[in-house]
């Protein structure tokens, strides 16, 4: 009874989290914990996982009626013919049948299986929200080093499209060379600063968010704003903030500033 049971948890246990999987994949909240590419893959292992629960309940139903079936034969037959049955193919073991026919005990099963219901109850019910000010604030590295030595040249017009983390890696690490006379617009958070005002942030992920690195843009000119506001800048690189650091900060003359929404994928 207790091996039944156990694997009755084993099998609620493997639905509950390959049907979290598949809720927060099917509703983009898996954005806020690891990048887009990661989707078919939450996809498929949360399928895996609700199959395996689906056969495990099979299993189950099909033990439980071949239990069944052979109670029915036993009680018919009165006990006797399945006693004499066994004891006749190997006496050996007959009187440790007849001890489990008395006393059905069976063996303990995982229960730490039940530990596996935690982080499904932390996407139900407190799902925790995609990084933001607290986190950056709290970053060390604004700056990483990119991965070709000298910038390409930004795309022609007269304002261009432009992620934080790289107008960080131009300015800091090509000295502005590619942004000077160009306007850019870029989307971000507010993180407040603590010499005063606040920098414009964005996380960027390798793999998930916890190793999530900063990029952050001191603006020029600008009202003062709550932390995690999201805004859309338009500006133009200005001197100062430092380069050739991974602490260096850019600076950005603001032309204009519009609150928006927090985008569906808050990284870059």
């Amino acid at each position: 009874m207790v091996a039944a049971v156990n694997r009755e948890i084993q099998a609620i246990v493997l639905l509950l989290v390959g049907g979290a999987a598949l809720r927060i994949t099917a509703s983009g909240t898996y954005l806020n914990y690891v990048k887009e590419s990661m989707r078919p893959w939450l996809l498929l292992s949360g399928g895996a996982l609700v199959l395996l629960g689906v056969l495990v309940l099979v299993d189950i139903i099909r033990s439980a009626r071949r239990t069944a079936t052979a109670d029915r034969l036993e009680s018919t037959s009165g006990g006797s013919l399945a006693g004499d049955v066994i004891s006749s193919a190997n006496p050996e073991t007959a009187d440790e049948t007849s001890h489990a026919h008395a006393h059905p005990h069976g063996p303990g099963g995982p229960r730490s299986a039940w530990l596996l219901l935690l982080p499904v109850f932390a996407i139900f019910l407190v799902a925790p929200p995609a990084l933001g000010a607290y986190t950056a604030a709290r970053g060390s590295t604004n700056a990483t080093p990119p991965a070709v030595a000298e910038a390409p040249p930004l795309p022609p017009g007269a304002l261009v499209d432009i992620n934080v983390n790289d107008y960080v890696a131009r300015a800091v690490w090509d000295e502005g060379l590619t942004l000077q006379g160009r306007r850019v617009r870029m989307t971000g958070f507010a993180t407040p600063n603590p010499a005063g005002g606040w920098w414009l942030t964005r996380l960027t992920l390798t793999c998930c968010a916890a190793d999530a690195v900063t990029s952050r843009i001191t603006p020029l000119q600008v009202p003062d704003l709550p932390a995690n506001t999201w805004v859309s800048l338009v500006g133009a690189w200005v001197p100062g903030g430092g380069t050739q650091s991974e602490q260096a900060i850019p600076k950005l003359k603001v032309q204009s500033l519009t609150r928006v929404s927090a985008p569906s994928d808050p990284y870059e």
